[in-house]
């Protein structure tokens, strides 16, 4: 046998044909795996999950990279909603590293922003708010509501789950402040959603003071309940518009939790069993966990304590490891107030030093994480100036970079456009145009004898015919069309979507319009103006072509007499 000399060949018997249906195949396969694994598509996260894994390998061997880091990231979303925390930890370095164009920045920035709210979730501080860092850096000097806001919402988590929950507040209201109004939907009920939970965690802490105590203490205390009711119930509302079945888990639940501690038990119930309802339905275990947690709280403040053991029991026993630090907290601390109530005070005792424990392993990680990463208000509030002062600045370029690139695109005697503003619109124009086979057309037009409006009235009275002229176009063509003084007294007119006979009828219109026109304005009475105008249409998609043919089809409208509209050769008349 002949030994491997390193050159991939094709097996025997296996044809080109063959293989390229193969390829075919699987590229099939790809987008099909890529649909279902679209967040966007509400499917089951498991189910989404196993698309999302099955579209990262099939694209790293069709060499589709921007496939496979959308399927990475997509598959990071997944995790989060399963729950995953530690495997979304461990599958993000691949992802981002995949997601470096700016084709693919949305999802960076989303993969960013699972990180934050993962690492925060298990106790991994530093790589939660170096996340949430970044995401704010990339949001910086964007100018767009919506990833501004959801970089705070990053930024916020973190600081919540590291243990303040007062600032995660103040800044997750300030960002809904500053750019909720002009944020989509999707994004608004997310923050609103998150602002709510901050404001429930923000109820616990304050649950273990004295707040009889504490009229302090008290009165803040009724104020985050108050503040996330508002805030819930402001996200509930978004949902008609916006359904999303991931966060109306989360609102029906925060909603139910915090009614259930203003007093309102009964209001309470029925959102919290929809809630769990659809947790379950749409295979989301760490919500269903939580809710689950603030269900026993209900059986506990009705009296039924019995009831209340057996589902923490369970509960415990059926998260086990997986569940988030703070739900199993909750569980132990309502099993707890059980064994109390029925007088199990060993039982009791047990339930009460583990959630001792695990407040005191919590507190620790959450002041190590501060002491380490020197997160203090002060520096926080200081990231945040400079952030904004990142963001002011690159405005401030961007509105240069335009006034100056409007400049260079405009024509100063007539306001129109230029030739440079005819390349790059035709630029993005054409391309769409041609996928989708849409018509469009490109007329040149010309001031007949503008010479002898020169020679004869001097080149100011010129300079106003043209002003005019461009006038007249300018009222006389859709806002969607593009319209250039494409050099002397030349003009260029793009008409998209218009097929050759509907743009021979503008410019047919155009040129009567102009032999119509009174130029008495113009101070030059008894002047008499007429337009020739060649006329080109798709297909041909190429701007140099559809102008040499529309310059061609001028150029006989100047040999046939002059005031008239000319088709290019070969399209139909």
């Amino acid at each position: 046998m002949a030994e491997n000399d390193g050159v991939t060949r094709p097996m025997q018997g296996v044809t080109n044909e063959a293989v390229a249906r193969v390829e075919a195949d699987a590229g099939a396969r790809l987008d099909a795996c890529l649909t279902l694994a679209d967040p966007a598509a509400a499917g089951l996260p498991a189910v989404a999950g196993q698309a999302a894994r099955e579209a990262c390998a099939l694209a790293a061997r069709l060499q589709r990279h921007a496939d496979e880091g959308r399927a990475r990231a997509w598959l990071c979303t997944h995790l989060l909603r399963l729950g995953c925390y530690a495997e979304l930890l461990a599958e993000a370095p691949l992802a981002l590293a995949l997601l470096d164009s700016a084709e693919l920045a949305a999802e960076r920035r989303e993969v960013l922003r699972l990180v934050a709210l993962s690492g925060s979730e298990t106790g991994a501080h530093d790589a939660a708010l170096d996340a949430a860092q970044e995401l704010v850096r990339l949001t910086a000097g964007l100018g767009d509501h919506g990833t501004a806001l959801s970089a705070a919402y990053g930024l916020a988590v973190c600081f919540e789950r590291m243990g303040d929950s007062w600032q995660a507040n103040r800044m997750l209201q300030q960002a809904l402040n500053d750019h909720g109004a002009g944020a989509p939907d999707a994004v608004r009920l997310m923050a609103l959603t998150a602002l709510c939970a901050v404001a429930i965690g923000l109820m616990h802490r304050l649950r273990g003071v004295d707040a009889a105590a504490d009229a302090d203490t008290d009165a803040e205390l009724h104020e985050a309940l108050a503040r996330a009711r508002a805030s819930g119930e402001q996200a509930r509302a978004l949902l008609a518009r916006c359904p999303a079945p991931i966060y109306e888990v989360s609102i029906l639940g925060n909603l139910g939790e915090v009614l259930l501690h203003q007093g309102e038990a009964a209001a309470a119930e029925p959102l919290l069993r929809e809630a769990l309802a659809l947790a379950t339905q749409r295979d989301l275990p760490a919500h269903s966990w939580r809710i689950q947690a603030t269900l026993g709280d209900w059986l506990l403040a009705q009296g039924r304590s019995d009831e209340a053991l057996a589902a923490m029991t369970a509960l415990i026993e059926q998260a086990g490891a997986a569940a988030p630090q703070q739900t199993v907290i909750r569980a132990h601390h309502v099993a707890y107030g059980a064994c109390r109530a029925l007088g199990r005070y060993a039982a009791a005792l047990s339930h009460f030093e583990i959630v001792e424990r695990s407040e005191r392993r919590r507190a620790t990680a959450q002041l190590r994480a501060q002491s380490q990463l020197f997160v203090t208000r002060t520096e926080s509030q200081q990231a945040q100036w400079q952030a904004e002062q990142a963001r002011l600045e690159a405005q401030a370029q961007r509105a240069r970079a335009a006034e100056f690139a409007e400049s260079a695109e405009h024509d100063p005697l007539t306001g129109l456009g230029n030739r440079r503003h005819l390349a790059r619109r035709c630029a993005e124009l054409l391309p769409g145009a041609e996928r989708e086979s849409r018509p469009l057309a490109l007329a040149q037009l010309d001031i007949d004898h503008f010479k002898r409006v020169n020679d004869g009235h001097g080149h100011a009275a010129g300079d106003r015919v043209l002003v005019m002229l461009a006038q007249l176009l300018r009222d006389n063509t859709r806002s969607r069309d593009v319209l250039v003084r494409h050099g002397g007294e030349e003009f260029v007119l793009v008409m998209p979507g218009l097929s050759l006979d509907s743009a021979a009828e503008v410019c047919e219109r155009l040129r009567a319009g102009v032999a119509a026109q009174r130029w008495a304005d113009a101070e030059q009475d008894g002047l008499a103006l007429t337009v020739s105008i060649g006329l080109a249409a798709a297909p041909g998609y190429e701007v140099a072509d559809l102008l040499h043919r529309a310059d061609e089809a001028l150029y006989r409208a100047k040999r046939d007499g002059r005031n008239r509209v000319e088709l290019a050769s070969g399209q139909p008349g």
